[in-house]
């Protein structure tokens, strides 16, 4: 009784919240959300009808869900074990327009659709096209209606990846009476790191229904860098700041311009978390006085600053540098991935703001392979890391090396979920 008036207040709340929620990505995300409108009759449960076809006949199928870019970026190689390892058809929905894109580009699932909106009535018509066996969460996405209908389908429910941050941990607390409704849907929860363990069990998931099996992010195709530029005397030296967010340049831009100052070389790879804001950064630099120029138009014999303005292919920016900063770290919003620079043998430097990646931050420090710094330390760590090649080398070995000693999530991920189904 109690948990039907939870889910009767929280779809209500859905509901009032909708148009405002539609109306703010209008005005944000014009382009995103005009991107996101073809497939929009999807976001209400009802799929084309050859994919309907393909559910029933094939199978059978496994739905993992998930979020942004960066997620599907990180369980790619998961999502690609699925049908070799387990036999199973593999469908994908996704939020954003961007990680819909790209996972349609690369084929990382049998079919992919846009996520479903977060109420009963829609989900229900998704769960009776599909009927899939198991339904995944990816990391932290609880939609409660998602979770609810996955297992009123008669679909074992897992979470993989799974995170709980520190911030989002003190939030969970107080509404810490609500959390069953969500926890009794699952099956199994495959978590990253003890941490993450602890405040799951913490929350009030059952312990026996929590394991740890490492990061699937580490389980990238490690790749290799062609560049080469390494060289003494400071010739044609490279700095990636990548997945920079909303002030992050404007803090960091008078470093770059200072170290330019000291190494005329060196070119400086923008590429901004979010490419709806290249027009802004653009505006920054000119409010500067600075030239820019965009990837896609192609080499600028004047401009040392390149904006990298396509989504999906950070990992060819960073192949081309000798340094890499990681965004979203020097201003207040968690910190982005490090895993792909430093599977790249980088140095990699990030800022004080990483709670979104604090294991991985932390692995990564502890070992060697990256060093966390303040933005007035920022200056002085990069102009340490150009003057000495050495340096840069054995930092980059020192990340790549602790990025192929915690490979083996998927394995292990993989081994549950069969077990799961087999149960």
């Amino acid at each position: 009784m109690k948990s039907r008036w939870i889910f009767r207040l929280y779809n209500v709340l859905v509901l009032l919240a909708l148009p405002f929620i539609l109306v703010g990505v209008m005005l944000r995300w014009r382009k995103r959300f005009a991107r996101g409108i073809k497939r929009w009759s999807e976001r209400w449960g009802h799929l084309p009808a050859d994919k309907v076809a393909r559910f029933m006949s094939e199978g059978p199928w496994w739905w993992v869900h998930a979020v942004s870019l960066g997620e599907v970026k990180a369980i790619e190689v998961f999502l690609r074990q699925i049908p070799k390892q387990a036999a199973a058809k593999v469908l994908l929905s996704v939020v954003t327009p961007e990680a819909l894109a790209w996972a349609v580009e690369k084929q990382v699932a049998d079919e992919i659709v846009a996520a479903p909106v977060d109420l009963p009535w829609v989900v229900r018509r998704v769960f009776a096209a599909v009927k899939p066996q198991l339904f995944i969460a990816v990391e932290s996405e609880f939609w409660p209606n998602l979770l609810r209908e996955a297992k009123r389908s008669g679909a074992h429910v897992a979470l993989v990846n799974g995170r709980i941050s520190r911030h989002s941990y003190e939030s969970y607390k107080h509404i810490q009476p609500l959390l069953p409704v969500l926890w009794e849907n699952f099956d199994l929860v495959a978590v990253r790191q003890h941490e993450d363990a602890s405040r799951f069990t913490d929350l009030g998931v059952p312990q026996r229904l929590v394991h740890v099996t490492g990061n699937l992010k580490y389980d990238l195709p490690l790749p290799s860098r062609s560049n080469g530029t390494s060289a003494q005397g400071h010739v044609h030296l490279t700095l990636v700041v990548g997945s920079s967010r909303e002030g992050e340049e404007k803090e960091l831009l008078p470093v770059m311009e200072k170290l330019k100052g000291r190494y005329p070389a060196l070119r400086v790879i923008w590429a901004p978390r979010h490419i709806d804001r290249i027009g802004e950064i653009e505006s920054l630099f000119a409010s500067r006085s600075l030239l820019c120029s965009r990837k896609s138009n192609g080499p600028s014999p004047g401009s040392s600053n390149i904006l990298w303005d396509s989504m999906g292919d950070l990992l060819d920016a960073y192949k081309q540098a000798d340094v890499a900063v990681v965004g979203g770290s020097f201003v207040p919003k968690g910190g982005q991935n490090p895993i792909e620079p430093a599977a790249l043998s980088l140095p990699v430097v990030f800022g004080p703001s990483m709670e979104n990646f604090h294991g991985i931050a932390e692995v990564l420090v502890q070992q060697g392979g990256a060093r966390q710094v303040t933005l007035p330390e920022l200056e002085g760590c990069l102009s340490e890391l150009f003057e000495k090649a050495e340096r840069r080398q054995e930092m980059g070995k020192r990340a790549r090396q602790a990025v192929e000693s915690r490979q083996g999530a998927t394995d292990k991920t993989l081994t549950l979920l069969k077990g799961l189904v087999r149960a």
